[in-house]
């Protein structure tokens, strides 16, 4: 079982970005490393070229670097990034993680992950998608144990990844919430999400902490944590486990998975460790135990 850095999902600025993955690539022992802007265009600090520039320097550790596509096109100035980005990693041998059926459809006939923001649900996508050159599925972050293993059942061609640690990305919208609350028009949202690291928390009427805002995104404010459920994945036959970057102590975070998949510690010494790096708040994992996403079983 590997291990994947999945991409940065908030705005850490361009030498933030750049030097996060290096350490990651040089300093870890995660196996696949996905770089890119995700959630909003206006954060891409790194142009193409800079990116696959990145990408090739990050190649010398021996990892495999994925290149991430926005999870939603909505101008054509986005559509012309995405082709632009899907004919530099077809020319270098990389793939693209597509996060919009628009990417999809961009890269077609070249190497492409399915990302987790694109339905795949049923057998039936998984064949759709294998047709037009997706060879690893990341499972949408909703679904539960007993339906991952139902949508692998019978398919032996394609990777399955699944989103195991960190803020779940839950919607996107096309308007800016970070922007939102400032009063600030997302035209000109003077890059506020620069400010929240590891996004913005939102409270309820009550005070109570609900949900984190990071730009066009929603995430949860609990970080999902599957370690507890590591034996189950593996016997699931899952190929990669997905970890989100985080600010802080992300290293660590990848060493202690992988000393819990190679069976150096066990799953309940794993879960003390990460429990301690995460200030000792709880985690969730409602979802994966078809229970509600706060839960954490």
């Amino acid at each position: 079982m590997k291990i994947s850095i999945g991409p940065c999902l908030f705005d850490w600025g361009k030498q933030g970005i750049s030097d996060f993955y290096k350490r990651m690539a040089f300093e870890t022992e995660a196996d696949i490393l996905y770089i890119g802007e995700v959630v909003c265009s206006k954060r891409l600090h790194l142009s193409p070229q800079e990116l696959i520039k990145l990408a090739e320097e990050l190649k010398s550790s021996g990892k495999e670097i994925v290149l991430s596509m926005l999870g939603l096109v909505m101008t054509e100035e986005e559509q012309v990034e995405i082709r632009q980005m899907a004919q530099l990693a077809k020319e270098v041998g990389l793939h693209i993680e597509a996060n919009d059926m628009a990417s999809i459809g961009v890269g077609e006939g070249q190497p492409m992950v399915a990302g987790p923001h694109i339905c795949s649900y049923n057998p039936e996508t998984l064949d759709f998608l294998e047709e037009v050159g997706v060879d690893r599925v990341v499972l949408p972050v909703e679904l539960s144990a007993k339906y991952i293993s139902g949508i692998f059942r019978d398919v032996k061609s394609i990777e399955s990844e699944v989103f195991a640690y960190g803020r779940l990305p839950l919607t996107f919208s096309a308007r800016c919430y970070t922007a939102r609350a400032f009063n600030l028009p997302k035209v000109n949202c003077q890059y506020k999400c620069g400010d929240y690291p590891d996004g913005m928390p939102m409270h309820t009427q009550e005070n109570k902490q609900f949900l984190v805002i990071n730009g066009i995104e929603t995430m949860s404010e609990l970080v999902y944590n599957l370690i507890g459920d590591l034996k189950t994945l593996q016997d699931m036959n899952i190929d990669i486990l997905r970890l989100s970057p985080q600010s802080k102590n992300m290293a660590d975070v990848v060493n202690i998975w992988k000393s819990a998949i190679k069976g150096k510690i066990g799953r309940k010494e794993a879960l003390a460790k990460l429990l301690e790096i995460n200030g000792n708040d709880p985690f969730c994992n409602g979802y994966f135990h078809e229970r509600p996403g706060l839960e954490f079983i």
